[in-house]
Parts: C-alpha cells; structure tokens; sequence
C-alpha cells in the first residue's frame, strides 16, 4: 500500500499478533520492522509512509504474515535450466545482543547450521527455489547466477521471507571460507548455462561477526577510530 495510513492501521489490527512492516523499496537490508507491539507497528508505518525513515523506498510499504522458527539461508547456484545448493548458513538480523532491537542487514552467520541438514535443504530447494526457478523459466526468464533463498523453519515447514540475486552478506562470509571445489569454475558454468562440477564443503565450522557503527542501523554515528586492530604484514618471498 501507498500513502494510507487509516487502511494499514485496520489491516495491522486484523493480524493475531506477530507484525512485519517492510519497505517495497531497496533499504540495504535495513527496511524491516518486526515487531509484537500494535504501537510499535503503526509507528513504524507512520515513518515509512511518510518518508521519514526510507525516503522514497518506504513510501509503499508490504505488511506481511509474522513466521516464527529458525531463520536459515541458502546461496543457490543456477545455470538457467538446473540448480545446486550451497552449504545452509544462519544469520542474525537482531542489532543487539540476545536478539534484541533492530532488525539490521545483519550482524553475523555460521555454517554449518546444525538444525538444516540434507532433509531441510532438500524441502527448500523442492518447495521453494525449484518451483520459483520453473515460475521464471515459464514467463521466458533464464535465471543465471546466484539465487539467495532467505528462509524460515516453521512448524509448517520451509516458508520464503525473502529473495535475492548476489551473493548476500555475511552469509557468503561463512559459505565461501568452506567451499572446497572450485568457485571460479561453479560461476563459469551458471553463467554459461551448465552446471557440471560438483559442490563440495569442508566440515570446519565458520563464523563472522559484524563491528558496526555506534547507533546503526538508526542513526549511524560516523568518525570513530577503530583501534586495538594490527595490520597483516605481508609476507616475502
């Protein structure tokens, strides 16, 4: 919706409880409220809406269905006709410590993710990605290259929150240190429309954490110094 407060706050109060209020417009990542507060909520409509908090990007909004369950992501390979998995991370939108405050472009990932093996991954990719993929191919769209499947775990199965087409952060952070096989050779065959080598992982665990700026993703204080960092000395030979 665009524009109308009075008919979001109805919609909003016709929900059971769990609210997601996001941009339709690019946020970086940023543009998602989600919260248990009817207050909360309206307030976050009333900025979007009113350009205050996205400027133009928040101006149309999407109120969606609240989900609950373990958030997981799944880089996908695809060549136009096929598609292969990469390795399942878990990411942590939440800026604070103990998922507490606002959603970010995220904060840190692992992989592997314990709770999303091979049956998981399985569901996702024959629920979601397949059938999104085929959605595409009949429109005569070919997608080549990276699929970002961002996905819940809900006691009803696999639900999509989001797609992306890139390599998202910090989850290719964590996928990336782990790929054994060759990636030049597994984006050389996506784009060239045929996917032949097979994917496959170290068993090491990886995990990023993300430093941010005092007061992102609100309002981001620029100007600190980073200390207590060493520089790598490159090394001769």
């Amino acid at each position: 919706m665009r524009g109308d407060d009075e008919a979001a706050f109805a919609f909003l109060e016709s929900l059971p409880g769990l609210y997601v209020v996001k941009t339709d417009g690019l946020a970086a990542g940023k543009g998602v409220v989600v919260t248990e507060s009817l207050r909360d909520a309206r307030d976050a409509v009333r900025a979007f809406l009113s350009g205050a908090a996205f400027g133009d990007a928040g101006r149309t909004l999407v109120i969606e269905e609240g989900l609950s369950g373990p958030e997981i992501t799944i880089l996908v390979l695809c060549d136009g006709h096929d598609c292969v998995a990469l390795a399942p991370t878990q990411d942590h939108k939440r800026v604070g410590d103990g998922d507490q405050g606002p959603n970010t472009g995220g904060m840190g990932a692992y992989s592997p993710v314990p709770s999303a093996g091979a049956a998981v991954v399985d569901e996702a990719m024959e629920r979601a990605v397949r059938p999104t993929l085929a959605a595409l191919a009949r429109q005569g769209i070919e997608y080549r290259g990276i699929l970002y499947a961002g996905l819940m775990l809900t006691v009803d199965g696999v639900k999509v929150i989001e797609y992306n087409v890139r390599f998202g952060d910090p989850e290719c952070q964590v996928v990336i240190p782990r790929l054994e096989s060759d990636l030049f050779r597994h984006c050389y065959e996506a784009a060239s429309g045929r996917l032949t080598t097979a994917v496959s992982f170290s068993a090491d665990a990886c995990v990023t954490v993300v430093a941010a700026a005092e007061g992102y993703p609100v309002s981001v204080r620029s100007g600190d110094v980073i200390t207590g960092s060493k520089p790598r000395t490159p090394s001769k030979g």
